[in-house]
This record gives structure tokens, sequence and C-alpha cells, in this order.
């Protein structure tokens, strides 16, 4: 079975700086880490998604701006850097990575049989891309599994979007759409 890991927003602006930012998001780095040295030993692909906007961006009249294009904000984090070669990385401006102009092409070269998706936010990107995925997946009836792994996934806090309350949302949502919910990354490497 080959696998795809689907890294999205695994960057500054949304873990060390910036409006949107959120340092707990942090905790998950280490278990995206050690999956992504997996996934490269395995020869499995690693599609990397990175929010970055334009000054004007659309996405700014519901989201503060953020992650604007070459700005540190848009950068991959420092500890997934020495993977970067290997990965394959698609520049967004949507909070949804599915709409990026070459996903779909992307998609067809990579025959993968499941797409394994890590990063953040829980509940705006990783969700928009994980139901997308499987909804396109079901459209054209593929046999190809969508998963989310519950330990490499967070959301940030703020009032009114409460972190823990708003992940499990999420991934109640996802698991609800037949998306495959793995508890920890450790059980894809056994």
């Amino acid at each position: 079975m080959k696998k795809c890991l689907v890294i999205i927003d695994m960057i500054h602006g949304f873990i060390h700086e910036g409006a949107l930012s959120d340092s707990s998001i942090d905790k998950i780095t280490p278990n995206i880490v050690s999956l992504t040295k997996y996934f490269i030993e395995k020869d499995y692909s690693v599609l990397n998604f990175q929010d970055s906007h334009d000054e004007n961006a659309n996405e700014f009249m519901a989201f503060p701006p953020h992650c604007l294009k070459e700005s540190h904000e848009a950068e991959l984090i420092d500890e997934l850097v020495p993977f970067k070669n290997k990965m394959v990385t698609l520049y967004k401006n949507s909070t949804n990575g599915f709409m990026h102009p070459d996903f779909i092409n992307v998609f067809d070269k990579i025959h993968a049989d499941e797409f394994v998706c890590v990063g953040c936010c829980t509940d705006i990107c990783v969700l928009q891309f994980a139901l997308s995925l499987k909804g396109y997946i079901n459209q054209h009836n593929l046999k190809v599994g969508v998963s989310v792994v519950r330990d490499t996934v967070e959301t940030f806090g703020l009032p009114g979007h409460e972190q823990g309350q708003f992940n499990e949302m999420a991934i109640t949502l996802m698991a609800n759409a037949g998306i495959k919910i793995i508890d920890s990354y450790k059980e894809i490497m056994e």
C-alpha cells in the first residue's frame, strides 16, 4: 500500500509569529517530524501545503493579514526544512489546499492508496482539505483512503475559539464524513 503524507500549514505564521500564530500548536511538531522521516525512509510521497498570500487576498476579509508571500511567516518551520527537497510543495492563497490549481495534477501523479493528513489548523485548513479530498474521491469512486492523525493536528486558542473544543469538533466532522481517524502517529509506523 502506497501512502502520501500531507503536511498542512506547518509554517511560522501559525506557530511562531503573526496574527494567527499560537505557540501551543508546536506540540505536534515532533510527531510530524517523525512521520515525515518515516515516509521519506519508506520512499512514500510527502505533499506540503504552505499559506502564501497576496497582499490583497480575499481571505483577509475573514482573517487578519497573515503569511504574506515571501515573508518569514510563510516559511516552513525550521524542524521540517531539512526535508523540504523531498517534498512536493504547493503554496496556497486559500484556507483549502485542495483548491490549489495544481493539486489534482499532483494527486494524479502521486498514485497513493491513502492520504495521511497532518498539520494545522484542524478546524480550518485540515478540515477543508480532508473533506474536499474525500468528496473528490467519492465523486470519482476511487479506491483511495483519507486519514487524519489525532496527535499530529491542532488548532489555535482564542476567546470564542476554545482550542480543545474546536479541535475535537473538526475531528468528529471528518470522522462522520468517512475519514479515518488514527489516534497516534506511532500506529502508522508499526
